[in-house]
């Protein structure tokens, strides 16, 4: 395969996954859900691979045009020297205006751009849980409750929720404590503590960090906002394990499903969520969703595969000094 058609493919692919994706995550969500874990997994990888896909765009043209020299001599020199040693294509260039260098600039001030602006708004979502979590946790004291170290709001509403470990781990509130028997207080726990050994917190601020940023792609607004629901079945799914589904389902009654709304803690997961009860009774089945879910997990692999074969080639030419 010649670079251009590379390039052509690429760009096309790109182009299909931005726009068709949301559909194919909607289409494959009765397959999904019986497999959170894999579907966060998808949901982060179709937004870190689609981006560093793009980002390969212009080093791949790069091995397909020639323009201008905008570089000294020896620098113009030096940087075709790095060009050749990474191509792996024996394909002549197509002449055009554009320099050679910008194509390669480019990519690495957008990454820069991205890397600056997720380091930013990770940040700010850390000191926003971290104040959020100090107003929440004021008059909160600290317990043992069935094994688990947790923090006791006197709340008289029944509530369940997990901030960071790093801002206070899991909460319950006096009500909570007060409505929940022993069965359904292990299973809120199972399910909190889920959160925190997975990391539920973590994946959450960087895909929110990063549609933070790319929010005119599709793509990623789409998973942006189907991860919540996954998170949630999946320490759903950890809960059942450990304690069973009568109790998971009895607790999500007392406690009340509820969509998230404004005005909820930042950086903290409820166990409360909207149509987790028909999830838990009845468990989608067949082979619902499996083609959508497979064509998604095709398309990231041909990105991946495309991607680093561009960047590979690139890194290595760089580490052996060209």
């Amino acid at each position: 395969m010649t670079p251009g058609l590379l390039a052509g493919v690429l760009a096309v692919a790109l182009v299909a996954a931005a726009f068709l994706g949301p559909w194919l995550l909607r289409s494959a969500a009765p397959a999904l859900v019986r497999t959170p874990r894999l579907a966060i997994g998808l949901l982060l990888g179709s937004v870190v691979v689609w981006l560093g896909t793009a980002l390969a765009l212009g080093p791949l043209l790069a091995w397909v045009v020639s323009g201008p020299d905008v570089l000294p001599a020896r620098a113009a020199q030096a940087c075709q020297q790095c060009l050749d040693a990474a191509n792996p294509f024996a394909a002549g260039t197509v002449d055009t205006g554009i320099p050679v260098v910008l194509l390669l600039v480019l990519p690495v001030l957008v990454a820069a751009a991205v890397s600056v602006g997720l380091v930013r708004e990770c940040r700010r979502r850390q000191v926003e849980s971290r104040r959020t979590a100090g107003q929440v946790l004021a008059q909160a004291t600290a317990r043992r409750v069935l094994g688990h170290q947790v923090l006791v709001v006197p709340d008289a509403r029944a509530f369940a929720l997990s901030f960071p470990a790093r801002d206070g781990g899991i909460v319950l509130s006096d009500g909570a404590l007060a409505r929940l028997d022993r069965e359904e207080l292990a299973a809120v726990l199972a399910h909190e503590q889920a959160h925190l050994s997975q990391h539920h917190h973590l994946i959450t601020a960087l895909v929110s960090s990063l549609a933070r940023q790319l929010r005119w792609v599709p793509l990623v607004v789409a998973a942006h906002e189907a991860l919540p629901h996954y998170l949630e079945i999946a320490a759903d799914n950890r809960a059942r394990e450990r304690v069973g589904t009568t109790a998971l389902v009895s607790a999500l009654v007392r406690l009340g499903e509820r969509p998230a709304r404004a005005g909820d803690p930042v950086g903290a997961l409820h166990i409360a969520g909207p149509e987790r009860i028909q999830h838990l009774v009845l468990p989608g089945s067949g082979s619902a969703g499996a083609l959508p879910m497979l064509a998604v997990v095709t398309h990231l692999l041909v990105l991946a595969v495309i991607g680093a074969a561009v960047h590979l080639p690139y890194a290595l030419a760089a580490l052996n000094g060209c």
